[in-house]
């Protein structure tokens, strides 16, 4: 055959060779294809790279027939896939029924004041030492807690936690390596507050607790301890969006993940999704911890488009500019008869 016919003959079955109508300028002597003098390509049967060029064939057929057998039809795939997705929207529901509340203590190995931070209701109330009992009653009240350090505060509390979930909101990881001279970022609570919700100053010092604490200014000290567990809840409701904090440090900008974060959960991935799916919007908030008063007040709406390399989703503000989407702190989907 011509040079042109093979190519063509080829090129109807796979478009990912390498060979080209040049290609017989390159071949080396005793290769298995040779130039006849009318320009044909010509193959020598009895070549030892054409047996063993066929006995891969065969063998890839073979591997192709019996994985053929074992694979599920498409139908049967779909199925499977509509059923997994059933089950995690149901474990996924159940997860957002749970009642929960964030605590926030201090000091915390001998707490004197106590705030309990309920998810769902954003409300938080402080507890002093003489209400302990109190506090002790209303966590009684919750399916989930979650703290830094949980389980040690829950037993400084005198709180057997049972069989209710914990969420442990301390750094997943305590040390980032910086460079190769073995140079360490410690990583803080309080960094991840700061680089995920961009919260400057996310918790009071410490000494200015105690004195708080010792002289009595107690509507001071239930101020400041009710501002720390607010950045503890910015922090929760981001990493229950992205599943990941930002460590962001000079020029470190990287995710790790929320250990509190279960698969099931809905997250910022699963809205965008759903928002191309059904043709509708998200409305989110950009840039800062959201204010607690009023958290959606600077919120925006964003159009979803798919990637053009089909992995994933972007969010296209007014302008169609594409956002950031470690910067976005809340998400909801925006009902298309409401536009």
């Amino acid at each position: 055959m011509a040079g042109a016919q093979v190519l063509e003959a080829l090129n109807r079955r796979t478009r990912t060779h390498p060979l080209r109508e040049e290609s017989s300028r390159h071949w080396r002597r005793g290769s298995p294809v040779r130039v006849a003098s009318d320009g044909d390509w010509v193959l020598d049967a009895s070549h030892s790279a054409l047996r063993s060029a066929r006995e891969a064939v065969r063998t890839r057929v073979e591997m192709a027939r019996r994985q053929a057998a074992n694979r599920l039809r498409p139908e049967a795939l779909e199925a499977h896939r509509r059923r997994i997705e059933a089950e995690r929207a149901a474990q996924g529901a159940e997860l957002a029924r749970l009642s929960r509340v964030l605590v926030h203590a201090f000091p915390r190995r001998d707490p004197e004041a106590v705030v309990l931070l309920d998810v769902g209701a954003r409300e938080c109330r402080t507890y002093l030492r003489s209400e302990l009992d109190d506090a002790r009653a209303q966590l009684a009240r919750y399916d989930l807690i979650g703290a830094v350090e949980v389980r040690p505060l829950l037993k400084a509390l005198g709180f057997d936690p049972q069989a209710r979930r914990l969420d442990e909101l301390g750094p997943p990881q305590k040390t980032r390596k910086l460079n190769r001279r073995g140079r360490t970022l410690k990583i803080t609570t309080e960094l991840l507050v700061q680089g995920s919700c961009g919260i400057a100053r996310p918790f009071g010092e410490e000494a200015k607790l105690l004195l708080y604490l010792r002289e009595g200014p107690t509507a001071r000290l239930r101020r400041r301890l009710e501002a720390d567990a607010k950045s503890l809840y910015a922090l929760y409701q981001y990493g229950r969006l992205h599943g990941a904090l930002r460590l962001r440090w000079g020029f470190l900008d990287e995710s790790i993940p929320a250990p509190w974060v279960r698969w099931d959960e809905t997250k910022l991935y699963d809205l965008k999704r759903q928002a191309h799916d059904s043709g509708s919007e998200l409305e989110v908030v950009i840039g800062g911890a959201p204010g607690w008063a009023d958290p959606w007040a600077r919120a925006c709406r964003c159009r979803v488009v798919e990637d053009p390399r089909g992995y994933s989703w972007w969010l296209l503000d007014d302008d169609g500019f594409a956002v950031d989407d470690r910067e976005v702190q809340l998400a909801r989907l925006v009902d298309p008869a409401a536009s």
